[in-house]
């Protein structure tokens, strides 16, 4: 067998290179193996992380889902609270307002009944008073004709006719005053 320069035989060396190569084959196979479990377990890491994180997010979104949802109901409640409110007292109004115009409106046909009552009133003392004017003037009418006629009698016994005068002439007739006898 030939030598080299320490001492060891080629097949010495092939052996050892085997051996060697088995050992790298070995260490390459275990540390193929630690990375394919290293990796594995990253895999599995980041699937779990993964996970978690979908499922936090999924939660926070649902959370989030509910309280867009809550606030919509409380905004949707309080919008039907004022609505009816405002219905409320919209109804209120109206009916306020129908009562003050149904008072008004009696009022008012009150008001037209009285004042119709007043004119009928009136009309009537209206129609008393000319009764009494007419009364008034028929009675005027007969006094100052009597007075009149009163004056008139005297006034004519005092007339003298003149010769050669008309019948109907009167010398030195005077006129008497209104009121007292001649």
């Amino acid at each position: 067998m030939t030598t080299d320069e320490h001492g060891a035989t080629r097949a010495d060396r092939t052996s050892a290179a085997a051996r060697l190569l088995e050992i790298a084959a070995r260490n390459a196979d275990e540390l193929l193996g630690e990375a394919r479990a290293e990796a594995t377990a990253i895999v599995a890491a980041a699937q779990s992380n993964g996970d978690q994180l979908a499922e936090s997010s999924r939660a926070q979104a649902e959370r989030a889902i509910e309280m867009a949802n809550a606030e919509a109901d409380q905004l949707r409640a309080q919008a039907h609270a004022e609505a009816e409110r405002v219905r409320t007292e919209l109804e209120q109004t109206r009916a306020q307002q129908h009562a003050e115009l149904e008072q008004n409106r009696t009022l008012a046909q009150a008001q037209v009944q009285e004042l119709a009552e007043q004119r009928a009133v009136l009309e009537s003392e209206l129609a008393r008073l000319r009764d009494i004017e007419k009364q008034v003037r028929d009675r005027v009418r007969r006094f100052l004709a009597d007075q009149l006629a009163q004056i008139d009698r005297p006034a004519l016994s005092l007339v003298v006719p003149q010769r050669g005068s008309a019948p109907h002439e009167t010398v030195g007739r005077t006129q008497p005053r209104f009121g007292s006898p001649a």
